[in-house]
């Protein structure tokens, strides 16, 4: 009697494929591209280039940008700029709400000279360097970690006393009319804070603590989150009326963004096209922490 012989799973697996019907075989082109799913076969099982996102639109890192100076002597470099978040003309062009997402440089041994914003008001974050802050007669200490936010219609500058330069990433917002600023800076760090866990599987949050609160015209906020070694966080999308940013701080990450796989780079963000079609979630893959700076802007009236 003869051993009945077995077929090995990988020819079980190609056969069932190939008896999957013509059309499931042959991908049409579409003419909108289809929501995200997690499910076996549809649409979103192929990739659509003709109406998929392009996401490579949304992420920039600062080295593409030439340098320029602004706010009394810092170098600075583009990031995002402003532009249509769901059709960019350009990379990076993909701010809606905020004016400037930069990053930003006070040479070693030097001071900013004296500036105020009318209609303006800036979020820096000091990734790396040590210095102080000034502001109508209020002094503050800076080095890793630290936070200033700056109202509008505040005159303020930093001082760099040491060899080494100090990096920092900043947001600019417009104020609305009719909006009344706080009446001096807030600084803050998110090391002085107790970590908060849970949110999307992975994300660990660090809020800064804050001496004052800062007042923001847009319904936003900033927090430090940090993603444990070889970890994942949950893959979602966003819609309209969402503004949310997310800036590699410390480490080199694996970013799922839409259908695609990319590298994110200390210095390098990205920001999530609010069509609710493209999910985004960050991976750890190596053995130490990972840090980003995240921002989230939120506006329920633009949400439909």
């Amino acid at each position: 009697m003869k051993k009945k012989r077995t077929r090995p799973f990988w020819a079980v697996l190609m056969g069932a494929i190939c008896l999957l019907p013509v059309a499931a075989q042959t991908q049409e082109k579409l003419t909108v591209a289809p929501d995200p799913s997690y499910a076996e076969g549809g649409p979103p099982a192929y990739r659509h280039p003709e109406v998929d996102t392009d996401v490579f639109l949304y992420i920039n890192h600062w080295r593409n940008s030439l340098p320029l100076e602004d706010h009394g002597g810092l170098i600075e470099r583009d990031i995002l700029t402003r532009g249509d978040p769901l059709h960019p003309a350009r990379k990076g062009a993909v701010l809606k709400y905020i004016k400037a997402y930069r990053r930003s440089v006070l040479q070693p041994r030097t001071n900013t000279v004296p500036r105020k914003h009318s209609g303006e008001q800036i979020f820096f974050y000091v990734s790396s360097g040590k210095g102080r802050v000034e502001a109508e007669g209020k002094t503050a200490e800076l080095e890793e970690g630290t936070a200033v936010f700056v109202p509008a219609g505040l005159e303020y500058r930093f001082l760099n006393p040491w060899d080494e330069q100090i990096e920092m990433f900043l947001v600019v917002e417009e104020t609305a009319p009719g909006f009344v600023p706080n009446a001096e800076i807030s600084v803050g760090s998110h090391h002085d804070s107790k970590p908060a866990y849970g949110a999307h599987w992975a994300h660990i949050a660090h809020p800064f603590v804050y001496d004052v609160e800062p007042k923001f015209s847009n319904p936003m906020g900033f927090i430090v989150v940090s993603i444990d070694n070889f970890d994942i966080a949950q893959p979602h999308t966003h819609g309209p009326g969402t503004e949310e940013i997310w800036l590699q701080v410390r480490g080199r990450s694996l970013l799922f963004f839409g259908n695609r796989l990319l590298w994110q780079e200390p210095g390098e963000a990205f920001l999530i096209p609010p069509n609710n079609k493209v999910p985004h979630c960050s991976i750890n893959q190596t053995d130490e922490p990972m840090l980003w700076l995240y921002m989230g802007c939120r506006h329920p009236e633009d949400a439909k």
